[in-house]
């Protein structure tokens, strides 16, 4: 080829890939705090956002290092059946001391809501409130602190809830087809009013501190194909939105001897 042909060509090329490059978003790849700029614009822009507004009136921040999933399961719960005239969710009398109940009113009234704190949704069946702050059980002679998606699964089934829980496998994450399957179903989930989505995933894969996790997924961005988190740690970590790619590595990560995954929740039928 012709000296001048072959750097017309070569630099043809560097001004072409500069192109794309500089088409490409800067935050590709990043993880994008809910109330940055482009944050905000995902969600306006989001046409899967409703479970957004039906959980932020009842997110709570976990109460200890150890309570992802309880808070996580509290929050989900209020969501799906705290009402105005709903008094079949048991009062938690933890909440106010016996000293400090003498100064209300005698009778039927409580200055209680009724509504799951996360005290009272641990129901006693599953793994104990003990054993979830590493109380050794079973085989296991060290214990086991926190959850495993099988245990917030058995918690939503003791609370008569309808789970349904996918683990996701990191082998067929190569394949387009398998990725585009278990995206859709949490599509389809946040799509519908009277589903929640409860994530379990590892934080390595999103370069944030901590590994295993539990928090609400609460919207999908279609332009960006990325996911809104509602972190219950949110003492140290905002609300993000994450690519589902990198979404899917997260909750492909091995727990022990199972992958992590999510649990669709809604009322038992």
């Amino acid at each position: 080829m012709n000296p001048t042909i072959r750097r017309t060509t070569v630099s043809l090329l560097i001004l072409l890939i500069g192109l794309l490059l500089n088409q490409a978003p800067s935050f590709a790849g990043e993880l994008i705090s809910w109330s940055s700029d482009e944050g905000i614009s995902r969600l306006e822009k989001a046409r899967v956002k409703s479970d957004f507004f039906a959980l932020s009136p009842h997110f709570e921040g976990q109460s200890n290092k150890v309570f992802c999933g309880v808070a996580s399961m509290a929050i989900v719960a209020n969501a799906l059946r705290v009402d105005r005239d709903a008094t079949e969710i048991p009062l938690d009398s933890s909440r106010i001391s016996k000293q400090e109940m003498r100064f209300f009113p005698k009778g039927d009234w409580s200055p209680l809501f009724h509504r799951y704190t996360q005290e009272s949704i641990l129901t006693g069946q599953g793994k104990t409130r003990m054993q979830i702050m590493g109380e050794p059980y079973g085989a296991d002679s060290e214990g086991d602190y926190g959850m495993k998606l099988a245990d917030l699964d058995a918690l939503a089934t003791s609370l008569k809830l309808q789970t349904q829980t996918t683990y996701v496998n990191e082998e067929l994450l190569a394949k387009q087809s398998y990725t585009q399957v278990v995206k859709q179903h949490l599509i389809d989930a946040l799509s519908n009013n009277e589903q929640f989505v409860i994530i379990n995933y590892s934080r390595k894969p999103l370069n944030q501190r901590g590994d295993g996790h539990f928090s609400p997924l609460a919207a999908y961005h279609a332009a960006s194909d990325s996911f809104l988190i509602m972190d219950v740690s949110n003492t140290f970590q905002t609300w993000v939105w994450v690519e589902s790619k990198q979404l899917m590595q997260a909750m492909a990560r091995i727990d022990k001897q199972n992958s992590r995954g999510f649990i669709v929740i809604s009322e038992d039928s």
